[in-house]
């Protein structure tokens, strides 16, 4: 059985890392995996750079990379008009056009993950034309996040994909049940495949003392909304200064638009933006903090687990979050790896800061995060999805 999967972004990417073990994941759960993905993808926004620690992602299956015409910010703006449905439409057309190369019967598999749409759409497409079976994986929510006219189009998509589908693929259990109530989806069609770190979980070196240097690694957007936290350090500074020295805290992300004009005004004294971080680096950055910040910018995110959580949880460190009531709350408080603020108060995260200062409190989360974190390893979760596409 051969099963095509198709991802717009792919490395040698930056931040595409998980993309990659997806695609092991189903290859080491016995699936004939070959992956389609962008070839000439468009760097004009500055969130899409190359990662040098991830140019060996094509060594273990067949990895195609199909080219499209260029769009730069074409496609972007198309999108937030509302005229197409994926702003990487251009590549629409190359990626089924290969994938349906790839696909020669019924007996075998096209799979489409997202974000983003395309991926979806073009795994359609292919299905439609060989007659291959269609599997849908929603690594985050589509339609609600979705309004005005964009939600009219995202309807009609949406409705015209799940008609198809012989598999859906979601990452946790809320979006599992928004399918089946909304949507009327078949829940015994749905696989719940959770994220989870790919890397060794095997460090749990960990020193306390009153200083704390909190860092934050991952994407750079509006959708996290990390000037919470500088709104929280500049709290903490007026109201306990004393505390205030003993705090440093560290962004590492792409140097977006989004970074620049947006994020850098208003880093205070205490709040330090640290560039980008390649792929291989990335656990030891998270070794040298004492705490890892996450955070998310509305409630509307509150099914999302964001991908950062399982890193922080791989190397054991205690996790300071703003977050929505929902999903990363949850797993985050239900098994005491770190403190959760309301979403999006800077006050509320200001107390929370105050509290991991505390050294006994973070060793107490370190040590359960030790002996927690083996239940969120990525791997087994996605060869259990891997086994059931091949039962299809």
């Amino acid at each position: 059985m051969k099963l095509c999967f198709i991802t717009c972004h792919y490395p040698p990417m930056a931040r595409t890392y998980r993309r990659y073990g997806f695609a092991r994941g189903l290859h080491e759960g016995g699936c004939d995996v070959e992956v389609v993905t962008h070839g000439n993808i468009s760097h004009a926004l500055g969130a899409f750079e190359d990662d040098d620690g991830l140019g060996t992602a094509d060594s273990e299956f067949p990895v195609h990379r199909p080219k499209a015409i260029p769009w730069h910010l074409l496609g972007e703006i198309l999108f937030r008009a509302g005229l197409v449905a994926c702003p990487y439409r251009n590549w629409y057309g190359p990626a089924w056009r290969r994938g349906a190369k790839l696909v020669h019967s019924e007996a075998d598999v096209v799979m489409g993950i997202y974000p983003p749409m395309t991926n979806l759409l073009a795994a359609h497409r292919v299905a439609e034309a060989t007659g291959a079976k269609l599997v849908l994986d929603f690594r985050d929510e589509y339609l609600e996040l979705t309004s005005g006219i964009q939600r009219r189009l995202a309807e009609n998509v949406q409705s015209r994909l799940l008609k198809r589908a012989d598999l859906i693929s979601v990452a946790t259990e809320v979006v599992k049940e928004r399918f089946v109530q909304r949507d009327r989806f078949p829940a015994e069609r749905i696989h719940v495949t959770e994220n989870g770190y790919w890397q060794e979980a095997d460090h749990d070196e960990y020193d306390t003392g009153e200083r704390m240097r909190v860092v934050y690694v991952g994407a750079m957007s509006a959708i996290q909304g990390l000037g919470v936290l500088c709104g929280a350090v500049r709290i903490v500074r007026q109201a306990r200064p004393e505390l205030a020295q003993r705090l440093e805290c560290v962004l590492y992300g792409p140097d977006t638009f989004y970074r620049q004009r947006v994020l850098q005004p208003l880093l205070v004294p205490g709040v330090a933006y640290g560039g980008y971080v390649d792929a291989p680096d990335v656990a030891g950055v998270l070794r040298s903090a004492d705490v890892c910040f996450a955070s998310l910018s509305s409630e509307k995110y509150d099914y999302a687990i964001p991908g950062k959580l399982y890193d922080y949880i791989a190397e054991a460190r205690p996790i300071l979050g703003s977050l929505p009531r929902g999903s990363a709350s949850a797993m985050i408080e239900e098994n005491d790896f770190g403190l959760v603020a309301n979403c999006g108060s800077e006050a509320d995260l200001a107390e929370k800061l105050i509290q991991m200062l505390s050294p006994a409190r973070r060793r107490q989360i370190h040590q359960r995060l030790v002996a927690g974190r083996g239940r969120f390893a990525a791997l087994p979760k996605v060869i259990s999805l891997a086994q059931r596409i091949r039962e299809l």
